[in-house]
């Protein structure tokens, strides 16, 4: 059974870190999947507690969102080049203890470039990543568990993109329907999916 760490800015991606540790629980149980809201009691003290549970887990999912990139502190300064920078910290401790890191990107988030990175979390713009999109979110967080179980899922980026239809037998409405089996969004006034 998987041991799972759930790395993210909360200012970036903390809904969507919810909804993918919500599922991630119902898979492998709650003492199996730490994300530091669902998973610090009241009164822990945060930088012991993060390095136990880093150490107990066996893969890091790094959930990036379109601004994790760039977010700033109260300073000014680009948060990812804070050395005491919390996602920072748990990605280098991490690659360190090397374990796995699995950039989960939001949409259409890029993977950053190790360019873009500092120099001790570079290898995250090196590593294989899984896209979770908004409009197939539960079929790509099931391929992603399959995934980490060691399943040969395609990715949701192999999928292909989706595919419009035209729906002549109800006044023109449009379908859009992923290839594969990601979810399908019909709009009976034809504006498009929702």
């Amino acid at each position: 059974m998987r041991r799972v760490f759930l790395s993210y800015r909360i200012k970036d991606s903390v809904h969507a870190t919810a909804a993918i540790s919500s599922l991630l629980v119902r898979h492998y149980g709650p003492d199996n999947v730490f994300r530091d809201r669902d998973s610090l009691p009241l009164g822990a003290v945060y930088p012991r507690r993060i390095r136990r549970e880093l150490e107990r887990s066996d893969v890091v999912l790094a959930v990036i969102g379109p601004s994790w990139l760039t977010i700033k502190n109260k300073n000014g300064v680009r948060c990812l080049d804070d050395e005491r920078d919390w996602v920072r910290t748990e990605l280098r401790m991490a690659f360190e203890r090397e374990m796995p890191v699995v950039p989960i990107l939001l949409d259409d988030t890029p993977l950053p470039a190790p360019s873009q990175l500092p120099s001790d979390i570079a290898l995250v713009g090196l590593s294989m990543y899984w896209q979770v999109r908004h409009r197939t979110f539960e079929s790509d967080v099931r391929g992603l568990i399959e995934n980490l179980e060691g399943g040969t899922r395609d990715t949701p980026a192999e999928r292909g993109p989706s595919r419009k239809m035209i729906n002549t037998a109800s006044s023109g409405s449009t379908i859009f329907a992923n290839q594969g089996d990601g979810a399908m969004n019909i709009d009976q006034r034809g504006g498009g999916p929702r």
